[in-house]
């Protein structure tokens, strides 16, 4: 079960539920810790049946929702400790203290129950049968996750029947409450919704963390669908690709479609068995579960839909690559070939998918799609390919033209980074990476007809500074759309200039026309050279780490004000922070992403007069990283890409929504591939050592 929503009436009484609890607390040691670190809805799940036991004593019901916490607070601890899981890896030491706390737990729970329900009451026989079923429910999943029974055996009878008893221990809330009123004819039925529900949730919970649970080994009627055994003993490559066809199956083969249907099934049946109690506070839980799964469905419709068609039309393309000139090329045809087979696959793998629930006050899909963004990007890297094998990608750039322009907001504002999210307005980021793609495939019109009036209102939002507003809404005579999204922008997504972005749009007016747009560049790039740290490298408000900025601002400079001290000191910078693995990181983990941001910025340092052999020693450790950590099919791994601060808006302490793609990864390998591959070739390289035995490190 997710947390919920508490009323402010709820509330209160999970409140004393802690407050109790917390008292209890002071008879264990401190590490043997029982209660939660937040106030949650199990604080007064008994409360959710109260219209259905309108007779027992509010301190009755206070005492049985203290012992009801503790008791589901050591189910929950239990199953961490019984889940073969990362997260179980990475907490593997605190599993004694785990133990001892379920201990004291139960034990505190019994104390409270004791006190309500005597000897001989049906509430001690009903918690037996619950805790029976619940111990073979465990020990049957166990039997499946060790491999004593293959996952073809899971049937569907068998996998609800291990929902229901994993979870049945929230029977017990309704069977204290009947013994309490000593009446047991609402038993059967609030069991019925209890079952319903859980059911329900446990399928929802295997769709989404399918994946982890594949990597895990832990079976589920959804994989179970699927494979017939669990996986063992594989490589990376080898998970990586069952990975894949795993997920094609369970979204294009009909398995996560009827396993919405099975749950949609049990909580409508679960509705119906318990409408004699229109205000049961169990009843909300239900239907926002329902609305959830209803969610889910109808974007899972929406999206299949959408990819079918959309491979269906894609089309065909065989590209024969030639034979590299340098390891660098090498390097850059493997990982391009990946690229050419993700776009015969839609490029879904790079595509952004996030959740925008409607209780945050988001109208349309709950589940939005954004790839816009990534496939701009990923066109430009095609165009410096193309360079190198004689336009023969025109095809496969036309195509992503195309695409790119059918994505334009209607608003007549650019282009979003979701679509189809009518509280996200179009942003200069997206701006200015499609600026760029339709200026190197050479279609001006398009930039004139598409981009100019967006400028235009881009540029209203100049601050005195230099800097831009990343988000493009006219300052006046706004739609009630565009009233929409500044509403938004102002509580959620924030307010301010970006340096990354604004060096980002800068770059494609610098590309477009240097001469016309020639002040709004001088004052950007002056403000950007007061956006500097004092250790080199510039921050980006949307991006993970310090690379991505410090590579767009460079790569700026470079056109406009190639001679500014700012490329030096970042430069400094990048080969001060390079690992001894020869790769860029956090700290000192190296991963594909950072490395070829920071080989794109050291190659774009070697095109101006600081060139430094360094530069090039530093890019020989690099390429040896990425041949290092490539996968087997040409890709590397999926780094940590985009990050969103949801406390943006507010200044508050927040969480960082996070994107990453094996294909964006590959793709900007590709690109710093192909720039150092240009300076070799072009011998800006080779009196610096970078050649020397660089053809020996594949």
């Amino acid at each position: 079960m997710v947390e919920l929503f508490i009323s402010s009436s709820l509330h209160e009484k999970a409140q004393r539920t802690v407050e109790t609890i917390n008292e209890l607390q002071s008879s264990w040691p401190g590490q043997v810790v029982l209660g939660a670190s937040t106030v949650s809805i199990y604080d007064c799940f008994p409360f959710l049946f109260a219209e259905a036991f309108s007779s027992i004593a509010e301190v009755d019901l206070n005492r049985f929702a203290v012992a009801a916490r503790l008791y589901a607070s050591s189910i929950f601890l239990h199953d961490k400790l019984f889940d073969l899981t990362a997260e179980q890896a990475s907490t593997a030491h605190l599993g004694p203290v785990n133990a001892l706390r379920i201990l004291a737990m139960q034990f505190e729970a019994y104390r409270q129950l004791h006190e309500l329900f005597p000897q001989h009451s049906a509430f001690w026989q009903d918690l037996h049968c619950y805790l029976s079923h619940f111990t073979r429910a465990c020990v049957e999943e166990q039997k499946f996750v060790a491999g004593g029974r293959a996952w073809r055996e899971l049937s569907e009878d068998l996998a609800l029947d291990i929902a229901r008893g994993k979870n049945g221990i929230a029977r017990a809330t309704v069977a204290g409450l009947a013994a309490l009123e000593g009446k047991r004819t609402a038993l059967q039925p609030l069991n019925q919704a209890i079952d319903g529900y859980n059911v329900a949730r446990q399928m929802l919970d295997d769709l989404c963390d399918w994946k982890e649970d594949l990597k895990s080994g832990i079976p589920s009627l959804l994989l179970a669908r699927v494979l017939d055994q669990s996986p063992v003993g594989l490589t990376d490559e080898e998970q990586a690709r069952l990975i894949l066809a795993v997920g094609r199956e369970i979204f294009y083969g009909g398995h996560a479609k009827y396993l919405m249907e099975l749950a949609l099934g049990l909580l409508d049946e679960a509705g119906r068995v318990t409408a004699e109690w229109p205000s049961l506070g169990w009843r909300k839980v239900h239907a926002d579960l329902r609305h959830e799964c209803t969610l889910f469905l109808q974007d899972l419709h929406r999206i299949v839909g959408e990819n079918l068609r959309r491979v269906g039309t894609q089309q065909s393309f065989d590209l024969k690559l030639p034979s590299p000139l340098s390891a660098w090329q090498e390097l850059a045809w493997r990982g391009l070939g990946y690229i050419m087979e993700q776009w015969h696959l839609g490029f879904g793998e790079a595509r952004h998918v996030m959740e925008f629930p409607p209780e945050l006050g988001f109208n349309g899909p709950q589940y939005q799609r954004g790839d816009v963004f990534q496939r701009a990007l990923i066109a430009d890297i095609l165009c410096d390919a193309n360079e190198m094998l004689d336009d023969k990608l025109r095809p496969i750039l036309e195509n992503e033209i195309c695409y790119l322009l059918s994505r334009r907001d209607p608003g007549h504002c650019g282009w979003k980074y979701f679509p189809e999210l009518q509280e996200l307005p179009a942003d200069a980021d997206d701006l200015g990476q499609i600026m760029q793609v339709l200026w190197r495939v050479g279609s001006h019109e398009e930039i004139d007809k598409y981009c100019m009036g967006p400028l235009s209102i881009f540029e209203e939002n100049c601050h005195p500074d230099g800097s831009y507003e990343t988000w493009i809404i006219p300052k006046s005579d706004r739609t009630r759309a565009q009233s929409r999204e500044a509403d938004f922008v102002r509580t959620m997504w924030g307010t301010g200039a970006d340096p990354e972005v604004i060096a980002n749009l800068l770059y494609a007016l610098a590309l477009l026309d240097r001469d016309r747009f020639c002040q709004q560049i001088a004052r950007g790039v002056k403000y950007l050279q007061g956006q500097q740290s004092q250790e080199g490298y510039w921050r980006s408000g949307w991006y993970h780490g310090p690379y991505y900025g410090t590579y767009v601002c460079l790569r700026l400079f470079f056109r406009v004000s190639p001679e500014v001290d700012a490329i030096q000191i970042a430069a400094d910078f990048l080969r001060r922070r390079q690992n001894k693995d020869g790769g860029w990181g956090s700290e000192e983990s190296s991963n594909a992403l950072d490395t070829s941001l920071a080989l794109s910025a050291l190659a774009i340092v070697q095109g101006t007069r600081f060139a430094a052999p360094q530069n090039c020693y530093a890019a020989t450790a690099g390429l040896a990283f990425l041949v290092g950590c490539r996968n087997g099919d040409g890709s590397w791994p999926k780094s940590e890409f985009i990050r969103m601060d949801t406390g943006r808006a507010t200044g508050a302490a927040s969480t960082i929504l996070s994107y990453g793609s094996q294909t964006v990864t590959t793709g900007f390998v590709v690109k710093a591939a192909l720039a150092w591959h240009g300076l070799v070739q072009g011998g800006d390289a080779s009196s610096s050592g970078l050649l020397c035995g660089v053809s020996d490190v594949t």
